[in-house]
């Protein structure tokens, strides 16, 4: 469901994640265990800190913001009512993980919610790592079947900016572009758009943070600026 104006869905930008408000743009924050603050970059000015730290007892551990608020305290979640409506999400990331740990590391998720008992209860996108010093796209299914269908070297220490285009569906009509650095990327198709359902259950939530499995050690973080969501590349390009 998407609680906008008439107004709001005929203009280019849907969301703007401006650390001026706060975490307030925010839907919710999970922090289990982390923090989630407003600090400033001296490259790129405000910008969100997420953290995260050992569990004491080594399970995994989830610093993450789900899902996104709107000015007027209204939370947008694409669901059943922006089917077939084409989006781009965009941001910048500056990420202080170990990506070699042989651990994986989620950095950002488009997450499913209200999923039945046969879907998957994860995706359609995810990107991390699987500690072999790569970021992964990973694509997945409503049957629960996935596969990486781009990968790059890790990025550490590093400001990058990346966005997703992706056709909001729950059949084959659906797709999913990527960029990184303003350069389209070419997913494992050879093609610079990939083919797949984007939503099923009730809606998908943009989460961004440090979202890592048991055995990760030490201190994590994660920087996040100019978090866009828009009707065009153009409205969210950092």
């Amino acid at each position: 469901m998407a609680s906008l104006s008439r107004r709001t869905v005929l203009a280019g930008l849907i969301w703007d994640g401006d650390p001026a408000r706060g975490t307030s743009v925010f839907d919710g924050l999970e922090k289990e265990p982390g923090s989630i603050t407003v600090v400033n970059d001296a490259t790129h000015g405000q910008c969100f800190r997420y953290e995260t730290w050992d569990n004491p007892d080594g399970t995994k551990e989830r610093c993450e913001s789900r899902g996104l608020r709107l000015p007027d305290g209204g939370v947008y979640r694409p669901g059943s009512g922006t089917l077939g409506e084409v989006q781009y999400l965009g941001w910048r990331a500056n990420w202080t993980v170990n990506p070699n740990a042989g651990k994986w590391i989620a950095v950002y998720q488009f997450h499913i919610s209200g999923e039945s008992g046969s879907q998957a209860q994860s995706g359609p996108f995810v990107l991390r790592t699987l500690g072999d010093g790569k970021l992964y796209f990973q694509l997945t299914g409503p049957s629960g079947a996935n596969k990486h269908i781009w990968s790059a070297p890790f990025p550490v220490d590093t400001w990058n900016s990346f966005a997703i285009g992706y056709k909001v569906s729950k059949g084959t009509d659906g797709w999913c572009e990527f960029y990184v650095n303003g350069k389209q990327q070419t997913f494992s198709n050879g093609q610079t758009r990939y083919p797949g359902p984007t939503l099923w259950g009730d809606h998908v939530n943009h989460k961004w943070g440090v979202y890592r499995s048991g055995g990760n050690n030490g201190h994590a973080t994660a920087l996040l600026n100019h978090a866009k969501l828009g009707r065009t590349y153009a409205d969210v390009i950092a």
